[in-house]
């Protein structure tokens, strides 16, 4: 059987909202999936719910054949059909289990699932059910790469329509056919990944700005003209008139009327005119046109330093209990003063674990390196806040800077009570720039963080001075980041290069 999904002409307001999210957005999804991207608040989710039927729009239609199913960002609680994934006897079911490496004690011990297994938990249970329309926000947060590649090869299988709102650039770029760009009050839909959507974005805003500026050359010639010929009809007028000249002058006389029979009095005065007409032509082009921005990335004032010692850490080989019957071994690890290091490796496979044995033993005093665990807990964000408010004005203004070069607007985000995990991060990020750090230690920073603010935040570190000690699953980030590597696979941590 054939289905579809397509919105026509919808407008969707929230009560509290200063303007809609969308206004007169019509759009058609194929079969395969679509990519949903854009900054947070955007209206990723809002549209999720609007293709699956949980909110209504204010106007325009929503049009959906067959089973619609929506997987949210959090999972809070099990599946409805979770049961029904583990008793079922069909091989697909079966297929699913084994795959994702899902079991059925997962449900009497939902409590202490990770994030991830939650997850995977959530999605399998909606493709055993089969939809016809499939909408997932954010399915590989808290993923590492394994379960993330496990991931992908199920919703590869996946047959009817997809919709998948993610920051995950692998994952856009392996499954979408096409990407929808979300900016406030702008949609835009692009043919291919997100890597190639954002090349097309670049180039498009390119010539949007080399248009913009021939346009305003165009507009400085024209007035630059107008002036010249505004003199050249004053010094006409001034030849013309008769005042200047002796009354007994009576050949000068007749040639001042010759010219005014002539017309070359007036001849100055059109030429003006035609060019007053091309200034403001020149003028509503650019009205017309609009401002274009490029946007830019990386910080705009200096951020850490390097240290004067040239090795920060050097610690010696060993083994690493990691719990039961497992252990971690690792060679002898140095951090220089200029190292870019990621560290990689499967949930639960000592990242964490490793990284607080290694902070206490690194040559450095607490202010002079940054470390930024993988969640920020209520403690941490108050003392943010508190530390926020006591900073004299200069030292507020470099916090702020920063947390502009990361991707958002510091007025939106001086309200704790509307501060998103995200935004804490950045912030937390932020105040870095007030001591000398010599030495950034991230766990997992792009998790929270829409695909602007990873641009952003890779910019950032790219320009950051120091040394770098970054955990993360994601490999684009860490590519664009990191050059060794530390890698972590079978209870072993073994030492090389980041490939590019």
């Amino acid at each position: 059987m054939s289905f579809h999904l397509f919105i026509s002409r919808i407008s969707f307001e929230y009560d509290c909202a200063v303007e809609p999210l969308f206004d007169e957005l019509s759009l058609s999804f194929p079969i395969g999936f679509t990519g949903v991207v854009g900054p947070n608040g955007c209206g990723k989710s809002t549209l999720l719910k609007l293709l699956t039927g949980l909110l209504k729009p204010d106007r325009g239609t929503v049009s959906a054949s067959g089973l619609a199913l929506f997987c949210m960002q959090e999972v809070f609680s099990p599946p409805d059909g979770a049961a029904d994934l583990f008793t079922s006897t069909d091989g697909y079911a079966f297929r699913l289990c084994e795959n994702l490496k899902l079991t059925s004690e997962m449900l009497s011990r939902w409590e202490t699932l990770s994030p991830g297994e939650r997850k995977k938990l959530q999605i399998a249970e909606a493709l055993h059910r089969r939809p016809d329309i499939l909408c997932i926000d954010e399915p590989t947060n808290h993923l590492d790469v394994s379960g993330r590649e496990l991931l992908l090869r199920e919703l590869n299988t996946f047959r009817g329509i997809g919709v998948i709102v993610s920051h995950d650039r692998e994952l856009l770029d392996a499954l979408c056919s096409q990407c929808l760009f979300l900016e406030r009050g702008k949609t835009t839909l692009r043919l291919g990944g997100v890597t190639a959507g954002i090349a097309a974005q670049e180039s498009e805003i390119d010539q949007l700005f080399a248009q913009q500026e021939t346009l305003k050359r165009e507009f400085k010639r024209t007035k630059s003209e107008l002036q010249r010929r505004r003199e050249k009809e004053q010094k006409s007028r001034n030849a013309d008139c008769k005042r200047k000249l002796d009354r007994h002058d009576h050949d000068g006389k007749g040639r001042i009327d010759a010219a005014r029979v002539s017309g070359r009095d007036r001849t100055a005065g059109d030429l003006a005119k035609q060019q007053l007409k091309a200034v403001e032509r020149a003028v509503t082009k650019l009205a017309e046109f609009g401002k274009v921005k490029k946007p830019q990335y990386g910080l705009k004032i200096p951020y850490g330093c390097y240290s004067n010692r040239n090795v920060l850490l050097k610690f010696p080989a060993g083994v690493l209990p990691l719990g039961g019957s497992r252990n971690l071994t690792f060679p002898e690890l140095v951090i220089d003063n200029r190292d870019r290091i990621a560290l990689t490796g499967d949930n639960g496979g000592g990242k964490s674990t490793l990284l607080r044995q290694l902070l206490p033993e690194l040559k450095l005093e607490p202010t002079e390196y940054l470390y930024m665990p993988q969640e920020l807990n209520s403690t941490m964000t108050a003392t943010i806040y508190t530390t926020l408010r006591e900073l004299g004005r200069d030292d507020f203004s470099k916090v702020m800077n920063v947390v502009a070069s990361l991707g958002s607007r510091p007025e939106r985000i001086l309200d704790s009570a509307s501060c998103s995990p995200g935004e804490w991060r950045k912030l937390f990020f932020g105040l870095g720039v007030l001591r000398q750090v010599k030495l950034i230690v991230l766990d997992e920073p792009t998790n929270h963080l829409d695909l602007p603010s990873i641009r952003c935040l890779e910019a950032a570190l790219s320009e950051c001075a120091g040394a770098l000690l970054l955990i993360s699953h994601d490999r684009m980030f860490l590519q664009k980041t990191c050059s060794s590597h530390w890698h972590i696979v079978d209870g072993a941590l073994k030492k090389g290069f980041f490939t590019k």
